[in-house]
């Protein structure tokens, strides 16, 4: 399973960028997973916070943060690579995509259990309402991105 959701804010001086990794949207496979789902395995995830980059084995970064809210889950993650922080920089990579291990469904489509994986950065939304504009804050150099709401 992998799903994908935009980055939020991105700061240039610490490398971190935030948006959520994970909400109830219909995904373009045909599931919802439930908050609960992901507020019960986020503990044993962020043992470790793995980021990738486009579902990859090699990790470019790590979770610092990361908060079950009534959208889904919130991330901030520290990006070390240099090569992936000038793609989240350029606007190559636009959002987080969960990689997770099923664990429990309720008919017809309802994730009800996962094992968390790794977050990724990604390229590409699967979620259409998820729409975000990049602007730079007047006097910084830092690009940030926002969903629109």
């Amino acid at each position: 399973m992998k799903i994908f959701l935009p980055l939020q804010r991105v700061d240039a001086e610490q490398r971190m960028v935030w948006g959520y990794g994970s909400t109830e949207a219909l995904c373009s496979d045909g599931l919802i997973v439930r908050n609960d789902a992901i507020r019960e395995a986020l503990p044993d995830y962020m043992k470790f916070g793995n980021i990738r980059e486009m579902h990859q084995p090699s990790a470019v970064g790590v979770a610092r943060s990361a908060e079950v809210d009534d959208k889904g889950v919130y991330l901030g993650a520290h990006i070390v690579d240099e090569e992936a922080w000038k793609k989240v920089e350029a606007g190559v990579y636009k959002g987080f995509s969960i990689g997770a291990q099923v664990t429990r469904r309720e008919p017809p489509n309802i994730v009800a259990g996962v094992k968390i994986l790794e977050f990724s950065l990604c390229d590409r939304p699967v979620n259409p309402e998820s729409v975000f504009d990049i602007y730079r804050a007047e006097g910084e150099d830092a690009a940030v991105a926002q969903v629109r709401a």
